[in-house]
């Protein structure tokens, strides 16, 4: 079933343009959103965030760390300090393997899941499968 709640967005975050490409077909495919939303840095998400949020909204956004401009910790900072996290979840999707990273995403009470890339259509299983996202498909 496919989610096109008004409730819910998906955001995918991302420097890589054939990730993005492949990220959108899989949520889309999956079922998961009919239409993410997908920015190439993390100084778009924000913007978007800053302008658009709704607190009646949920947010899943599936973030890249490591990005030009801000990254996906700049991010998840700023939302965080603009008081918008409550109703954010974020999959970290990463090609890093560093166990800093795994272990500072941790901390971030927004943060449901560490992903290696690619992200598969078993992760949005799931994520899907989750208590707080449930209800939206």
């Amino acid at each position: 079933m496919l989610s096109t709640n008004k409730n819910f967005e998906v955001i995918i975050v991302d420097d890589d343009e054939m990730t993005i490409f492949l990220h959108e077909v899989h949520v889309k495919e999956n079922g998961f959103h009919s239409a993410p939303k997908s920015f190439y840095n993390g100084r778009d998400a924000i913007d978007y965030f800053n302008t658009y949020y709704n607190v009646a909204k949920h947010y899943c956004i599936l973030l890249d760390i490591n990005m030009p401009i801000k990254d996906g910790w700049d991010v998840m900072d700023e939302i965080m300090n603009k008081g918008m996290d409550r109703n954010v979840s974020v999959v970290i999707l990463t090609s890093s393997i560093n166990t800093a990273d795994r272990i500072k995403a941790e901390k971030y009470e927004m943060v449901i899941d560490y992903v290696e890339k690619p992200l598969t259509i078993e992760h949005l299983n799931k994520i899907k499968g989750q208590e707080k996202f449930q209800s939206y498909f």
